[in-house]
């Protein structure tokens, strides 16, 4: 009987190894997922109030809609022009201007490509913002 057992024993044992060691291990999946995230996609600006020779830095971040990009200015961009620090989105209009609005969606600055700038402010018409690229 004690014959037997061991027999069992041994039997079950190199099965074991036969079936860990007779398999091909799966290597790693080459295909990327969407779910892993890409690297951030902004661009930091300079933005300048030339009447009021101020100075801030923002940055347009990843992208929210096929139009919409995050967008963040430091509470320092209040002295350049009220209302900025609050800015969250950039709305690309399709006809060559920007909106940098707040949470709630209200306009803050409309900007336009500019001259020798990457971007300057078209509305409010008081506005003498020019933002350009530090990237």
């Amino acid at each position: 009987m004690k014959t037997l057992t061991f027999a069992v024993m041994i039997g079950a044992v190199s099965f074991g190894l036969w079936s860990y060691w007779g398999q091909e291990r799966p290597g790693v999946d080459p295909i990327v997922s969407g779910s892993i995230p890409s690297q951030t996609v902004g661009r930091s600006y300079t933005i300048s109030n030339g009447a009021a020779s101020t100075a801030c830095l923002a940055e347009r971040g990843n992208p929210i809609s096929s139009r919409s990009a995050r967008f963040t200015a430091g509470t320092d961009c209040e002295a350049v022009w009220p209302g900025l620090s609050k800015a969250r989105t950039w709305t690309n209009n399709g006809d060559g201007t920007a909106v940098v609005a707040d949470a709630q969606g209200e306009a803050i600055l409309t900007v336009v490509d500019g001259d020798g700038f990457d971007y300057e402010a078209v509305e409010p018409a008081e506005a003498m913002i020019t933002m350009v690229s530090t990237d």
